[in-house]
């Protein structure tokens, strides 16, 4: 079932169009390494043997954690309608519990980064989570500038280091309209 999120501005040359997401199939596995990938730009750094080794590695350890941490977590696949056909752009693992709606990933390809993809997905979750009444929470790898800001933005605050949290991320939290 694809499920509309709300219009984007697209990257030049491009058609804008409704977002869309939908689940994540076990035909998607090559885009979500990918997805994965992309979003680790020190990986490109290594010699393509190894990177290529170490991201196979590395995802399917965070896919097995998230599995184990979150089972009925949702993989969405977002989408963007472009000329005529639906194009992945990204990814939104999302886990919607009873005390809480948890972010576990969010993966925006390079060429849509910018263009309101980001905000459009996490514009419908803070909604969806304001509907539950529960506060939609998510961890953001502390050197991520870009992610950072579009979180800041939209009224996210830092909350208190968790036990739990692994050294270099932040925990961040929004609860309402003013993200407190």
């Amino acid at each position: 079932m694809h499920d509309l999120l709300i219009a984007s501005r697209s990257p030049a040359g491009r058609s804008p169009g409704p977002l869309t997401r939908r689940p994540a199939l076990p035909d998607d596995a090559d885009l979500l390494r990918s997805l994965f990938a992309e979003s680790r730009p020190e990986l490109a750094l290594l010699p393509e043997p190894v990177r290529e080794q170490l991201v196979r590695l590395q995802f399917d350890a965070q896919r097995d954690q998230y599995r184990r941490s979150a089972p009925d977590a949702v993989d969405w696949i977002v989408e963007v309608d472009h000329d005529g056909r639906r194009e992945p752009v990204g990814r939104c693992y999302l886990w919607a519990g009873p005390r809480e709606h948890r972010l576990l990933d969010l993966a925006i390809r390079p060429e849509w980064r910018g263009c309101g993809v980001g905000t459009a997905v996490l514009n419908r979750l803070c909604a969806d989570a304001a509907r539950a009444g529960v506060p939609l929470t998510l961890s953001v790898w502390a050197a991520n500038h870009g992610a950072r800001r579009l979180y800041d933005r939209l009224g996210f605050a830092a909350q208190e280091r968790a036990a739990t949290d692994a050294a270099g991320y932040l925990s961040l939290r929004w609860s309402g309209e003013d993200g407190r």
